[in-house]
């Protein structure tokens, strides 16, 4: 093989040949990844299209079936279907498809689903269509791309899915041709969808699910789709559309906002009615108003539900208990609080928030002085909602993640976190008193291991904490990191109390440390 290689290389013609073929390959590579860029950089960018609700097409309800198509009509708007089916920025009509939905590997259009017996839905039977909302499988045969959620809906009764059908078979048909999607090479080629759905499409062909709130946020709501981390290539900014399980509704970004941690972690101790007033009068908690993509899912999905409805909706998200996604390496306290709450709009500017490291549009933020700066972050400002939704954040975990952004206007943001990454001791606690706290709070799990804790005095089981120091100690208790509840689970504790049961603990649990400067 050396010989042949060579053999081709002497020959002056071959390697012009050569040469010029590593050009054409490294400029098709290039563009290729500048393609995908420019997608990224679509997909990101905070929509500046004036927010549209189309009205929902009254249907033809008469006869036998009215009570079912009814039914329909209300699930339907459970599921949000007119969103996505819908080209809103054009006014186009509803269900009529045509809406562009931007990826990192192109764009996507969405179909037309009115009763047209040409160009939408008319044709199709009561199999094929629950076959398209189960398995993501058109009556042709092809697979549907991620971006239609059959994840989701291959949760959904059957009974519930001939409901939908039935409403859509009596709106007004709409005569639109489907726009052909515009993927980028391979990804035009659907059956490679098949490897996705090897890795991450487990049906279980209908839901058994008793819990009413479970069961409209697992399934027609989506809800996962936006508010939980999804699998990726290499950066979020390439997500698979496949959420990770263990990290189920603990926050995402989407469309350049951000769609918040809406587990027990963040809103258990929140009370319903105030979460179903983010649902339907626009108000985040704490204050703010909702943008972005959850302001259309309330005016063209939860403002339609029923109050019983909005009320398990909120008490059921207010149970969801999984891990807390990992904080970025190397941060410290700020830099994580950003990355994982702040970043959605702060990266972008969407919703009009400083951009991070954009002088120019943190100098008349910053004028009004670092106190008032503080408040309208921890209070919540405008469309600003109160502590960026991280409503389990202490007070000093915002003033630290305020620092962080404001020192990356200077260009100082790869040295920030170290900067500000100061345990804030407002009062101190002796050792004494750790230990009361400890015995109050933590020893129903640390005394006896329950529940996976780390037990008091394992020095070998506590030896990795003790080498990540006393700083991450009380910054992955703090956050709830590795499934540990935030703030210990003792919401009414201070911070200086929380450092005094983490001081105890830690220097009962090591062989040769000293916290009590701490």
């Amino acid at each position: 093989m050396k010989k042949i290689i060579q053999k081709i290389l002497s020959n002056k013609r071959n390697r012009i040949i050569l040469g010029i073929a590593l050009i054409l390959m490294i400029g098709i590579g290039v563009d290729y990844i500048l393609r995908i860029k420019a997608n990224i950089a679509i997909m990101i960018a905070p929509s500046k299209e004036v927010p549209y609700s189309p009205p929902y097409p009254s249907a033809k309800n008469t006869g036998s079936n009215a009570q079912l198509i009814q039914r329909g009509e209300y699930l339907a708007k459970a599921g949000d279907c007119i969103a996505c089916h819908t080209n809103s920025p054009k006014k186009g009509a509803a269900f009529a498809g045509g809406l562009p939905m931007h990826t990192p590997f192109g764009t996507l259009y969405s179909p037309n689903i009115t009763p047209d017996k040409e160009t939408g839905i008319g044709n199709w039977t009561n199999e094929q269509f629950i076959k398209a909302m189960r398995e993501g499988i058109s009556p042709t045969g092809h697979y549907y791309y991620p971006a239609f959620p059959f994840y989701y809906f291959s949760k959904v009764t059957t009974d519930d899915l001939l409901a939908i059908k039935a409403y859509l078979d009596a709106i007004p048909a709409v005569h639109q041709p489907n726009v052909n999607n515009e993927m980028l090479f391979p990804f035009n080629w659907r059956f490679l969808q098949l490897g996705w759905r090897l890795l991450f499409f487990h049906p279980t062909h209908q839901s058994t699910e008793s819990n009413q709130g479970a069961y409209l946020v697992n399934g027609l709501g989506h809800c996962a789709m936006c508010h939980s981390p999804s699998y990726n290539l290499l950066s979020e900014n390439l997500p698979l559309a496949a959420p990770i399980q263990k990290y189920d509704l603990t926050g995402a970004k989407v469309q350049g906002y951000l769609a918040p941690n809406i587990t027990k972690s963040n809103i258990g101790t929140i009370s319903t009615p105030e979460i179903v007033r983010v649902f339907t009068e626009d108000r985040l908690i704490g204050g703010g108003k909702v943008e972005g993509p959850m302001l259309e899912v309330n005016h063209d999905s939860l403002r339609y539900l029923s109050q019983a409805d909005l009320t398990v909706i909120s008490n059921y998200l207010k149970t969801v208990e999984s891990v807390t996604p990992p904080k970025p390496k190397g941060s410290g306290p700020g830099q994580a609080t950003y990355e994982n709450y702040c970043s959605g709009c702060h990266a972008t500017g969407a919703g009009g928030a400083p951009k991070l490291g954009d002088s120019a549009s943190w100098d008349p933020v910053l004028k009004v002085g670092m106190d008032k700066v503080y408040q309208n972050a921890i209070n919540g400002i405008g469309g600003m909602p109160a502590k960026g939704t991280c409503i389990s954040c202490s007070t000093d975990d915002i003033k630290q993640t305020v620092d962080y952004m404001v020192a990356a206007v200077s260009g100082n943001a790869a040295t920030a976190s170290t900067q500000v990454a100061q345990v804030p001791r407002p009062k101190q606690l002796s050792m004494e008193d750790g230990k009361q706290l400890y015995t109050k709070n933590c020893a129903s799990c640390h005394q006896t291991g329950t529940h996976g804790a780390l037990k008091l005095g394992d020095k070998k089981a506590w030896k990795p904490v003790i080498h990540e120091g006393f700083l991450n100690a009380y910054v992955n208790i703090v956050t709830g990191h590795k499934g540990h509840p935030a703030r210990g689970g003792c919401s009414t504790c201070s911070d200086a109390e929380l450092i005094a049961a983490i001081k105890y603990m830690m220097q009962n649990s090591s062989t040769d440390k000293n916290y009590e400067l701490w």
